[in-house]
């Protein structure tokens, strides 16, 4: 062999083993076998937009005194005007961003871009805004488009037919008329406006439940029947099914579609690769994770007034006029709110319509 054809093969056997000398290197001191620290406290908050916006617009507030129109976080072409309090009626549009330390009120059909309010909000019917956060409360009429997102300190109520944009979150309640279009919402809880006002606040000072359940049942497909008790979690390649007033005290794991029955209760979590859908009266008060659509039907209950759950559809979320959730839900194909006797459509478009 000649010289060249030696420089030729050790410049090839070097470009192959460089590469793999570091983690040959590691194999041989295992500097980083520890294992990985998670922190498992860690949640994400739903208010993050909503306090993030105050702590950058009360200190232009604290700033300026009185009255005033000032420039707006460095942006070229926006400004904040700061005000004691507003109130305006139909019709109107304001331009610049408002930070209130009282009250602020607009009539009907009324545009505005972002809004901040230490005292009560009050936005007529049909009307259009990007982003608001309120202090003390906020009621939106009829109609009211949402660009990005709202965030509440107490209760909001959103009028029918309402798009709620990104998100709309609140530290209280958060009342939903009919035929109201969202994608992420918070609450405690979040609930349809119904007739029957008091089941809703009824179910706001409901019992502490926990899980009890120990051990785990495997199977094709379950039915729970009529009344019974399940002591166990179960795990199903197909389809779970809840009969009226049955209890599970511990989760349920479905390849298929799970189905909570009239009156009957799961105490754990629910995790489905179909569809979830709580009947009449039923209740989760675990999470819900569902690889397709999520359905609660008219006084429906999910979640825990003490410790909130999180409500997750990859599909769409239907909320039937009395359904109540204590915490977060994220509908990743939009969500609606229905009259309790609307008939329901399963297909994607109905949220298009």
């Amino acid at each position: 062999m000649s010289a060249t054809e030696t420089i030729i093969y050790a410049i090839y056997a070097l470009a192959v083993v460089l590469p793999l000398l570091p983690g040959l290197l590691e194999l041989r001191n295992a500097s980083d076998d520890d294992p990985l620290k998670i922190d498992a406290s860690y949640a994400r908050d739903p208010r993050f937009l909503g306090k993030s916006m105050r702590n950058k617009v009360i200190p232009i507030m604290k700033e300026t005194a009185g009255e005033d129109r000032v420039p707006f976080l460095n942006r070229k072409h926006e400004f904040a005007h700061v005000v004691d309090g507003l109130e305006s009626g139909d019709r109107s549009t304001i331009d610049d961003i408002v930070l209130s330390r009282g009250p602020f009120s607009v009539g009907d059909r009324s545009v505005l871009l972002d809004v901040y309010a230490q005292g009560p909000v009050s936005v007529g019917a049909a009307s259009r805004l990007r982003t608001l956060a309120a202090d003390r409360g906020a009621v939106f009429g009829p109609g009211t488009q949402v660009v990005r997102w709202i965030d509440v300190e107490g209760d909001c109520a959103i009028g029918g037919g309402s798009e709620l944009g990104q998100s709309v979150t609140a530290s209280g309640r958060l009342i939903l008329g009919p035929d109201v279009r969202f994608n992420r919402l918070f609450g405690r809880p979040i609930a349809v406006e119904s007739s029957q006002r008091a089941e809703i606040r009824a179910l706001s000072t409901g019992p502490i439940l926990s899980t009890h359940a120990s051990d785990r049942r495997r199977v094709k497909a379950m039915s729970v029947a009529q009344g019974e008790t399940i002591e166990y979690d179960i795990v199903a390649t197909g389809d779970v099914e809840v009969g009226a007033e049955a209890t599970v005290t511990g989760s349920i794991k479905a390849g298929g579609t799970v189905t909570i029955k009239e009156r009957a209760a799961v105490l754990g979590n629910v995790v489905a690769r179909g569809s979830v859908i709580i009947e009449r009266d039923g209740t989760i008060y675990g999470h819900i994770f569902g690889n397709r659509d999520v359905t609660l039907h008219a006084g429906a209950l999910m979640g825990d007034r003490h410790a909130p759950k999180t409500l997750h559809a990859s599909g769409i979320v239907r909320l039937i006029e009395g359904a109540t959730i204590f915490g977060w839900l994220i509908a990743e194909r939009g969500g609606r709110s229905l009259a309790e006797h609307s008939e329901l459509d399963h297909s994607p478009k109905e949220l298009r319509s």
